[in-house]
Protein backbone atom coordinates (compact mmCIF):
# COMPACT_ATOMS: atom_id res chain seq x y z
CA UNK A 1 0.00 0.00 0.00
CA UNK A 2 0.91 3.11 -0.84
CA UNK A 3 0.74 5.59 2.06
CA UNK A 4 0.64 8.60 0.32
CA UNK A 5 -1.42 7.70 -2.30
CA UNK A 6 -4.42 6.60 0.74
CA UNK A 7 -3.85 10.61 1.98
CA UNK A 8 -5.89 11.37 -1.23
CA UNK A 9 -8.74 9.58 -0.01
CA UNK A 10 -11.33 10.98 2.45
CA UNK A 11 -12.92 9.12 5.02
CA UNK A 12 -16.13 8.85 3.36
CA UNK A 13 -14.97 7.37 0.06
CA UNK A 14 -12.53 4.99 2.96
CA UNK A 15 -15.75 3.97 3.97
CA UNK A 16 -17.11 2.75 0.87
CA UNK A 17 -13.71 1.17 -0.12
CA UNK A 18 -14.04 -1.16 3.02
CA UNK A 19 -17.88 -1.88 2.68
CA UNK A 20 -16.90 -3.15 -0.96
CA UNK A 21 -14.11 -4.74 0.53
CA UNK A 22 -16.02 -6.71 2.80
CA UNK A 23 -18.99 -7.63 0.77
CA UNK A 24 -16.40 -8.89 -1.44
CA UNK A 25 -15.05 -10.94 1.22
CA UNK A 26 -18.21 -12.94 2.26
CA UNK A 27 -17.41 -15.04 -0.85
CA UNK A 28 -20.99 -14.41 -2.12
CA UNK A 29 -19.68 -13.39 -5.85
CA UNK A 30 -21.44 -10.03 -5.61
CA UNK A 31 -22.24 -8.58 -9.26
CA UNK A 32 -21.26 -5.02 -10.59
CA UNK A 33 -25.29 -4.07 -10.30
CA UNK A 34 -25.73 -5.37 -6.62
CA UNK A 35 -22.54 -3.75 -5.29
CA UNK A 36 -24.29 -0.51 -7.23
CA UNK A 37 -27.37 -0.63 -4.63
CA UNK A 38 -25.79 -1.84 -1.70
CA UNK A 39 -23.25 1.07 -2.21
CA UNK A 40 -25.74 3.66 -3.71
CA UNK A 41 -23.12 4.57 -6.67
CA UNK A 42 -22.76 4.17 -10.19
CA UNK A 43 -21.34 1.38 -12.32
CA UNK A 44 -17.89 3.56 -12.90
CA UNK A 45 -17.72 4.11 -9.23
CA UNK A 46 -17.39 0.82 -8.56
CA UNK A 47 -15.28 -0.01 -11.09
CA UNK A 48 -12.86 2.67 -9.60
CA UNK A 49 -13.55 1.36 -6.26
CA UNK A 50 -12.36 -2.04 -7.36
CA UNK A 51 -9.37 -0.38 -9.47
CA UNK A 52 -8.18 0.97 -6.16
CA UNK A 53 -8.60 -1.91 -4.23
CA UNK A 54 -6.29 -4.13 -6.77
CA UNK A 55 -3.45 -0.66 -7.24
CA UNK A 56 -3.49 1.40 -4.23
CA UNK A 57 -3.86 -1.19 -1.61
CA UNK A 58 -2.51 -4.11 -3.07
CA UNK A 59 -5.74 -6.43 -2.70
CA UNK A 60 -6.60 -9.07 -5.23
CA UNK A 61 -9.99 -8.86 -6.77
CA UNK A 62 -11.22 -11.00 -9.29
CA UNK A 63 -13.96 -11.58 -11.21
CA UNK A 64 -15.85 -15.35 -11.82
CA UNK A 65 -17.43 -14.98 -15.32
CA UNK A 66 -19.50 -18.57 -14.37
CA UNK A 67 -21.02 -17.32 -10.84
CA UNK A 68 -20.51 -13.54 -12.21
CA UNK A 69 -19.54 -11.55 -8.84
CA UNK A 70 -16.34 -10.32 -7.27
CA UNK A 71 -14.06 -12.47 -5.31
CA UNK A 72 -10.77 -12.36 -2.85
CA UNK A 73 -8.31 -14.58 -4.42
CA UNK A 74 -6.26 -14.30 -1.87
CA UNK A 75 -6.83 -13.55 1.81
CA UNK A 76 -6.02 -10.64 3.57
CA UNK A 77 -6.72 -7.81 5.69
CA UNK A 78 -7.95 -4.51 4.19
CA UNK A 79 -4.78 -2.43 4.90
CA UNK A 80 -6.20 0.27 7.32
CA UNK A 81 -3.82 3.01 8.15
CA UNK A 82 -1.70 3.24 11.99
CA UNK A 83 -3.16 5.23 13.93
CA UNK A 84 -1.43 7.55 16.49
CA UNK A 85 -2.44 7.37 20.48
CA UNK A 86 -3.47 10.82 19.82
CA UNK A 87 -5.84 9.81 16.51
CA UNK A 88 -7.48 7.10 18.74
CA UNK A 89 -7.98 9.28 21.74
CA UNK A 90 -9.68 11.81 19.33
CA UNK A 91 -12.05 9.01 17.91
CA UNK A 92 -13.18 7.96 20.90
CA UNK A 93 -13.63 11.33 22.88
CA UNK A 94 -15.97 11.83 19.57
CA UNK A 95 -17.70 8.65 20.38
CA UNK A 96 -18.52 9.93 23.92
CA UNK A 97 -19.82 13.19 22.10
CA UNK A 98 -22.65 10.97 21.75
CA UNK A 99 -23.94 11.13 25.04
CA UNK A 100 -23.81 14.85 25.17
CA UNK A 101 -26.11 15.21 22.45
CA UNK A 102 -29.03 12.87 23.79
CA UNK A 103 -32.45 14.00 23.44
CA UNK A 104 -31.34 15.71 20.29
CA UNK A 105 -31.84 15.65 16.90
CA UNK A 106 -27.70 14.48 16.30
CA UNK A 107 -28.24 11.84 18.85
CA UNK A 108 -29.42 9.39 16.48
CA UNK A 109 -26.49 10.44 13.93
CA UNK A 110 -23.69 10.38 16.27
CA UNK A 111 -24.50 7.19 17.70
CA UNK A 112 -24.48 5.64 13.84
CA UNK A 113 -21.14 7.54 13.85
CA UNK A 114 -19.67 5.55 16.45
CA UNK A 115 -21.41 1.87 15.70
CA UNK A 116 -19.38 2.55 12.10
CA UNK A 117 -16.24 3.77 13.60
CA UNK A 118 -16.27 0.60 15.42
CA UNK A 119 -16.77 -1.38 12.60
CA UNK A 120 -14.82 0.91 10.50
CA UNK A 121 -11.22 0.10 12.42
CA UNK A 122 -9.80 -3.23 12.42
CA UNK A 123 -9.49 -5.33 15.10
CA UNK A 124 -6.03 -3.60 16.56
CA UNK A 125 -6.55 -0.19 16.97
CA UNK A 126 -10.20 -0.78 17.96
CA UNK A 127 -11.14 -0.32 21.64
CA UNK A 128 -14.90 -0.71 22.81
CA UNK A 129 -16.50 0.63 25.68
CA UNK A 130 -16.19 -1.18 28.26
CA UNK A 131 -12.10 -1.11 27.68
CA UNK A 132 -12.79 2.73 27.64
CA UNK A 133 -14.47 2.77 31.33
CA UNK A 134 -11.48 1.05 32.54
CA UNK A 135 -8.90 3.60 31.48
CA UNK A 136 -10.83 7.22 30.70
CA UNK A 137 -13.12 9.12 31.31
CA UNK A 138 -14.61 12.13 29.40
CA UNK A 139 -16.39 13.67 31.53
CA UNK A 140 -18.13 17.24 29.58
CA UNK A 141 -21.50 17.73 31.20
CA UNK A 142 -22.13 16.66 34.78
CA UNK A 143 -25.59 17.91 34.56
CA UNK A 144 -28.56 16.13 32.93
CA UNK A 145 -31.51 17.70 31.94
CA UNK A 146 -35.05 15.05 32.97
CA UNK A 147 -36.51 16.32 30.02
CA UNK A 148 -36.94 15.53 26.45
CA UNK A 149 -36.08 18.87 24.63
CA UNK A 150 -35.43 16.57 21.05
CA UNK A 151 -38.63 18.88 19.02
CA UNK A 152 -37.42 22.01 20.94
CA UNK A 153 -33.99 21.35 19.72
CA UNK A 154 -35.20 20.75 16.03
CA UNK A 155 -37.02 23.59 15.93
CA UNK A 156 -34.71 26.52 17.15
CA UNK A 157 -31.66 24.61 14.93
CA UNK A 158 -34.39 24.82 12.13
CA UNK A 159 -35.12 28.69 12.98
CA UNK A 160 -32.06 29.66 12.99
CA UNK A 161 -30.80 27.94 10.01
CA UNK A 162 -33.74 29.48 8.12
CA UNK A 163 -33.57 32.70 9.77
CA UNK A 164 -37.21 32.36 11.13
CA UNK A 165 -38.61 34.41 13.91
CA UNK A 166 -39.74 31.84 16.93
CA UNK A 167 -42.63 32.47 19.72
CA UNK A 168 -41.76 31.00 22.76
CA UNK A 169 -43.78 30.06 25.99
CA UNK A 170 -40.89 30.55 28.83
CA UNK A 171 -40.53 29.84 32.28
CA UNK A 172 -37.85 31.77 34.15
CA UNK A 173 -36.72 30.43 37.59
CA UNK A 174 -35.49 33.69 38.63
CA UNK A 175 -38.69 35.71 38.35
CA UNK A 176 -40.73 32.22 39.00
CA UNK A 177 -43.14 33.85 35.97
CA UNK A 178 -44.37 31.93 32.14
CA UNK A 179 -44.10 34.38 29.36
CA UNK A 180 -44.62 34.63 26.15
CA UNK A 181 -41.52 35.66 24.12
CA UNK A 182 -41.16 36.32 20.07
CA UNK A 183 -36.98 36.08 20.04
CA UNK A 184 -34.74 35.83 17.13
CA UNK A 185 -32.66 33.02 17.56
CA UNK A 186 -29.00 33.47 16.61
CA UNK A 187 -26.77 30.21 18.72
CA UNK A 188 -27.17 26.92 20.26
CA UNK A 189 -24.74 26.06 22.99
CA UNK A 190 -24.23 24.00 25.89
CA UNK A 191 -23.18 24.57 29.47
CA UNK A 192 -22.27 21.96 32.12
CA UNK A 193 -24.67 19.59 29.68
CA UNK A 194 -27.65 21.56 29.29
CA UNK A 195 -28.53 23.35 26.60
CA UNK A 196 -29.12 26.99 25.75
CA UNK A 197 -29.96 29.21 22.87
CA UNK A 198 -29.37 33.19 22.78
CA UNK A 199 -31.05 35.09 20.98
CA UNK A 200 -33.18 39.04 20.73
CA UNK A 201 -36.03 38.73 22.64
CA UNK A 202 -38.17 41.23 22.03
CA UNK A 203 -39.94 41.49 24.78
CA UNK A 204 -36.51 42.32 26.86
CA UNK A 205 -35.18 44.60 23.89
CA UNK A 206 -31.89 42.48 24.64
CA UNK A 207 -29.81 39.54 23.18
CA UNK A 208 -31.25 36.95 26.12
CA UNK A 209 -30.45 33.49 26.98
CA UNK A 210 -33.23 30.40 27.20
CA UNK A 211 -32.62 27.07 28.42
CA UNK A 212 -33.99 24.62 26.26
CA UNK A 213 -35.73 22.38 28.93
CA UNK A 214 -37.49 25.60 30.49
CA UNK A 215 -39.49 26.51 26.99
CA UNK A 216 -43.26 24.96 27.31
CA UNK A 217 -44.23 25.97 23.64
CA UNK A 218 -42.31 26.79 20.53
CA UNK A 219 -43.64 27.83 17.06
CA UNK A 220 -41.43 29.26 14.51
CA UNK A 221 -43.61 31.84 12.55
CA UNK A 222 -42.68 33.13 8.81
CA UNK A 223 -41.18 36.30 10.04
CA UNK A 224 -37.74 36.91 8.86
CA UNK A 225 -34.73 38.25 10.69
CA UNK A 226 -30.97 39.04 10.18
CA UNK A 227 -28.23 38.73 11.97
CA UNK A 228 -26.44 40.97 13.68
CA UNK A 229 -22.87 42.01 12.05
CA UNK A 230 -21.41 42.62 15.31
CA UNK A 231 -22.70 39.26 16.78
CA UNK A 232 -19.87 36.88 17.44
CA UNK A 233 -21.35 33.35 18.79
CA UNK A 234 -17.73 32.60 20.70
CA UNK A 235 -16.95 36.16 21.81
CA UNK A 236 -20.45 36.27 23.43
CA UNK A 237 -20.18 33.33 25.39
CA UNK A 238 -17.04 34.04 26.40
CA UNK A 239 -18.00 37.21 27.96
CA UNK A 240 -19.74 35.54 30.89
CA UNK A 241 -17.69 34.29 33.85
CA UNK A 242 -20.12 31.68 34.27
CA UNK A 243 -23.46 31.45 32.20
CA UNK A 244 -25.30 34.68 33.37
CA UNK A 245 -24.54 37.81 31.66
CA UNK A 246 -25.20 41.77 31.45
CA UNK A 247 -25.17 43.65 34.51
CA UNK A 248 -21.56 42.87 34.66
CA UNK A 249 -19.07 43.83 37.83
CA UNK A 250 -15.70 44.14 38.28
CA UNK A 251 -14.17 42.42 41.10
CA UNK A 252 -10.99 41.74 43.57
CA UNK A 253 -10.64 38.76 45.19
CA UNK A 254 -7.59 37.78 48.39
CA UNK A 255 -7.48 34.38 48.39
CA UNK A 256 -5.08 32.83 51.25
CA UNK A 257 -1.35 31.23 50.59
CA UNK A 258 -3.47 27.70 50.05
CA UNK A 259 -6.23 28.54 47.82
CA UNK A 260 -3.70 31.07 46.09
CA UNK A 261 -1.74 28.32 44.89
CA UNK A 262 -4.84 26.61 42.81
CA UNK A 263 -6.69 29.93 41.67
CA UNK A 264 -3.32 30.63 40.04
CA UNK A 265 -2.95 27.56 37.88
CA UNK A 266 -6.33 28.23 36.23
CA UNK A 267 -7.96 31.10 33.79
CA UNK A 268 -11.27 31.52 34.96
CA UNK A 269 -12.17 34.55 32.45
CA UNK A 270 -10.21 35.87 29.94
CA UNK A 271 -9.72 39.51 31.15
CA UNK A 272 -8.75 38.21 34.62
CA UNK A 273 -5.55 39.74 36.49
CA UNK A 274 -3.53 38.38 39.10
CA UNK A 275 -1.62 40.16 41.80
CA UNK A 276 0.90 38.00 43.85
CA UNK A 277 2.08 39.11 47.25
CA UNK A 278 4.97 38.39 49.51
CA UNK A 279 3.31 36.45 51.98
CA UNK A 280 1.82 34.12 49.48
CA UNK A 281 -1.83 35.48 48.98
CA UNK A 282 -3.13 36.44 45.41
CA UNK A 283 -5.73 39.22 44.30
CA UNK A 284 -7.38 37.78 41.93
CA UNK A 285 -9.08 40.88 39.70
CA UNK A 286 -12.35 39.54 37.75
CA UNK A 287 -15.90 40.37 36.01
CA UNK A 288 -18.89 38.74 36.31
CA UNK A 289 -22.69 38.49 37.14
CA UNK A 290 -22.93 39.29 40.88
CA UNK A 291 -24.93 36.35 41.66
CA UNK A 292 -22.79 34.00 39.84
CA UNK A 293 -19.43 35.89 41.19
CA UNK A 294 -21.05 35.14 44.95
CA UNK A 295 -21.73 31.66 44.68
CA UNK A 296 -18.40 31.02 42.88
CA UNK A 297 -16.39 32.81 45.78
CA UNK A 298 -18.75 31.34 49.05
CA UNK A 299 -17.36 27.89 47.40
CA UNK A 300 -13.85 28.86 48.98
CA UNK A 301 -15.00 29.51 52.31
CA UNK A 302 -12.80 31.15 54.55
CA UNK A 303 -10.17 31.02 52.21
CA UNK A 304 -11.75 33.62 50.15
CA UNK A 305 -11.96 37.49 51.23
CA UNK A 306 -13.83 40.12 48.83
CA UNK A 307 -11.91 43.85 48.45
CA UNK A 308 -13.97 45.58 46.42
CA UNK A 309 -16.06 46.71 45.53
CA UNK A 310 -17.77 47.82 49.13
CA UNK A 311 -21.33 47.14 48.19
CA UNK A 312 -20.65 43.66 46.66
CA UNK A 313 -18.91 42.75 49.57
CA UNK A 314 -21.99 43.91 51.64
CA UNK A 315 -24.34 41.85 49.55
CA UNK A 316 -22.18 38.73 50.24
CA UNK A 317 -21.67 39.52 53.82
CA UNK A 318 -25.64 39.51 54.17
CA UNK A 319 -25.56 36.54 52.61
CA UNK A 320 -23.13 34.49 55.25
CA UNK A 321 -25.33 36.31 58.10
CA UNK A 322 -28.62 34.10 56.22
CA UNK A 323 -26.67 31.30 55.58
CA UNK A 324 -25.93 31.25 59.44
CA UNK A 325 -29.13 31.94 60.60
CA UNK A 326 -30.40 28.57 58.92
CA UNK A 327 -27.78 26.59 61.73
CA UNK A 328 -29.18 28.30 65.07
Amino acid sequence: MRKQNFKIYRSSVLAKLYQLYSIIENKNYPSNVYLQKRLEVSEKTVDRYIATLRNYFGISIEYDRNKKGYYLSEEGKFPFPRLTEGELFSLLISTKLVEEFKNTPLEDTLETLSQKLELLLPDEVTIRAKELEMFLSVSLSPIKMKIDIKKIFEKIFSAIKNRKRILITYYSIERNEITERKVDPYHIYNYEGVWYFCGFCHLRKEIRDFALDRIQKINITPERFEFPKNFNPKEYILKAFRMYKGNIIKVKILFDPYQARWIKERIWHKAQKIEELETGEIILEIEGHPEELKRWILSYGRHAKILEPKDFKEMVKKELIDILKNYE
